[in-house]
């Protein structure tokens, strides 16, 4: 039987934010503790897994962590291959550890897209931009190609895009506010937040 693994994407060296943006509190919660509250209020998931690099792998609280020691300096394919491979045949619902505002209710939408089309992957977009890292990565041969993707050093995800069948999903036709995927590149990105309606607002 096909699960579906959460994985919080939390392997990147935080260049641009100037700190480890995993661990930044918002709210008194950690990034990677507000994306891994979202995957579990979505019961959509079977469990939750951590992608990340062997520095940051004993600082996830007690979660499963799924390291990335070949290829940890190519970026999320990178990641996203070891979570395949440790999890083969298995869907992965698959949320990056700086979008902390993320619905946990489009998550639900995501996988219940992704359950009705096996094959493809399933790719958030919002006021007409893809957001690759808010999405649902299956298919049984998905460790492969991916490994094949790396080996030849094609490591954007629209690479792996032009390879499978996908699917995207247009958050706007669902009435859900771009503004929970925004992404915390910089710290001055953090100017988001939201009422106990669940609506989000700058």
């Amino acid at each position: 039987m096909t699960k579906t693994i959460g994985v919080v994407l939390a392997g990147g060296n935080s260049t641009r934010f100037g700190e480890d943006k995993a661990f930044f509190k918002i709210d008194g919660r950690p990034m990677y503790s507000h994306v891994a509250g979202a995957l579990e209020a979505s019961s959509a998931i079977d469990e939750i897994v951590i992608s990340t690099n062997q520095r940051l792998a004993d600082c996830f609280d007690g979660l499963q962590t799924i390291v990335d020691d070949v290829f940890q300096d190519d970026g999320p394919l990178g990641g996203l291959y070891e979570v395949a491979k440790a999890f083969p045949g298995d869907r992965l619902l698959v949320v990056s550890c700086d979008a902390p505002y993320v619905s946990p209710e489009w998550l639900s939408t995501l996988y219940r897209k992704a359950v009705g089309n096996p094959d493809a992957l399933v790719i958030t977009k919002a006021a007409d931009r893809l957001h690759p890292l808010i999405g649902v990565y299956q298919g049984a041969d998905l460790p492969e190609t991916i490994r094949q993707l790396l080996d030849a050093r094609q490591l954007s995800m629209h690479a792996l895009f032009e390879e499978r069948g996908m699917i995207e999903v247009d958050a706007v036709s669902y009435g859900i506010n771009d503004g929970t995927f925004v992404n915390m590149n910089r710290k001055t990105d953090i100017r988001f937040g939201g009422d106990e309606s669940g609506e989000y607002y700058r």
